[in-house]
């Protein structure tokens, strides 16, 4: 005989069994949706966890191409000298506030971003450079030959810790946005590189990368080119015409 409790009418109130039932079916979707949300949410390029907030002053030497950057003097932790990327608060670059320090030793003031051994110092404006002495020898570019490295292009701010995700097609349009005004791209690679899990991109003659970078940001992509070391930042000055997605 059929207990009576499992019958189901759908103007009358649901029996127990068809309510537990119901529950359990819900979280069960419920917990698939979380993981795919986790599982969609990470990248094979993540770097790992970001930081956001110290304050941070360095001296060193301030180059402005192909992006602004400031290389410090080595010492124990950084024996090639330490090198740090600079931007702008909001989605702009730093090139207008130290260009006029190009080549000289300065102090920058900053706010850092940071996510592994990934970098930048934001920077507010002109009066957070200062001139330093002694003044120290701009460091020599190490060349490293030439290389084809896959990977994916992110804008360098939001890789370093300036927003989560900092990788990945969910970010692209915030990527290219900071990158078309002036914020440095980095290749993320897929595997190190010389030590590094980050490169900064440059044009091939050294200067700032080229606009159509912003067809392949966000995307697993080969790219060619030479690559330089200055202090601990590698440095990709890529042949864009052969460039590929993957």
């Amino acid at each position: 005989m059929r207990d009576q409790d499992s019958f189901f009418v759908g103007y009358l109130p649901a029996p127990p069994d068809v309510r537990r039932h119901a529950i359990l079916a819900g979280l069960v979707l419920l917990a698939g949706f979380v993981l795919a949300a986790l599982t969609l949410g990470r990248s094979p390029l993540d770097i790992g966890a970001s930081s956001y907030g110290d304050e941070l002053a360095i001296t060193g030497v301030y180059s402005a191409s192909p992006y602004p950057i400031v290389v410090a003097a080595p010492d124990t932790a950084h024996p090639r000298g330490r090198t740090i990327m600079l931007g702008g608060e909001g989605k702009v670059g730093a090139q207008a506030f130290g260009a006029a320090f190009d080549g000289r030793t300065v102090t920058v003031k900053g706010v850092l971003v940071k996510r592994g051994a990934l970098d930048m110092l934001l920077v507010g404006g002109a009066d957070q450079f200062a001139a330093a002495t002694p003044a120290q020898q701009r460091p020599a570019a190490t060349q490293l030959g030439r290389w084809r490295i896959s990977g994916e292009i992110c804008d360098g701010k939001c890789a370093s810790g300036g927003m989560r995700p900092g990788v990945g097609l969910a970010h692209r349009a915030c990527a290219n946005l900071c990158i078309s005004t002036g914020l440095p791209p980095v290749l993320v690679t897929s595997a190190p590189v010389e030590g590094s899990a980050y490169l900064l991109l440059a044009n091939a003659n050294g200067a700032a990368a080229p606009a159509a970078i912003a067809d392949l940001v966000a995307l697993p992509v080969t790219l060619e080119g030479d690559l330089e070391r200055r202090g601990d930042l590698l440095i990709f000055r890529v042949d864009w015409s052969k460039a590929r997605t993957s």
